[in-house]
């Protein structure tokens, strides 16, 4: 195929979808699409959403900075969270260290809320501390259990990946797909 052969099959398979955009009521597919996410997952749907972000308590000290065979131990009902710091940051080489931020939830299920981990973030290291979950080479995967690890460095206030055009946040009855909504703190 030609560069000018895969140019115009580019722009009809544009065209093709621009027609089924056309085609349908965006807002009706999108409440048939809230409806069956609801009837799949009744346990997330039925959560109240008005409930704020469940705060961690303190249950290990741990003996930290730099000791990760003692780490830090926070819970509240939801999630297990497993907290290392250390001094020395060798990923951006900034003065602030490293916070791991294990989380795991009380109940073993394969949770992974979006906003309730940014909050658990927040918590721990700061709300405007960004982190990430790495998804590492499959040569180095580490996956024994329902845990997933944030990666945050206090030190460094952005990390250069991501969108820099500001806050967008929807709730609920905003967003494009299904959403939790929020809590009277969140």
């Amino acid at each position: 195929m030609t560069p000018r052969q895969a140019a115009e099959a580019l722009l009809r398979e544009i065209k093709h979808r621009q027609a089924d955009y056309n085609a349908h009521d965006m807002l009706e597919e999108r409440r048939k699409l809230i409806a069956l996410w609801r009837a799949a997952h009744p346990e997330c749907a039925s959560e109240d959403p008005s409930r704020p972000h469940h705060t961690l308590d303190l249950v290990e000290k741990g003996n930290q900075p730099d000791n990760d065979k003692e780490p830090e131990i926070w819970e509240n009902d939801v999630y297990q969270v497993t907290v290392r710091r250390w001094t020395d940051d060798r990923v951006f080489g900034t003065r602030g260290g490293v916070i791991q931020i294990g989380i795991n939830s009380q109940d073993g299920t394969a949770r992974h809320d979006w906003r309730g981990f940014q909050g658990i973030k927040n918590q721990i290291a700061g709300p405007e501390c960004e982190g990430f979950e790495l998804y590492p080479a499959e040569s180095r995967l580490l996956d024994p259990s329902n845990y997933y690890t944030l990666w945050c460095f206090p030190a460094l206030r952005r990390i250069k990946v991501g969108i820099n055009e500001g806050r967008r946040v929807f709730d609920a009855d905003e967003a494009l797909a299904p959403q939790r909504g929020f809590g009277p703190e969140e």
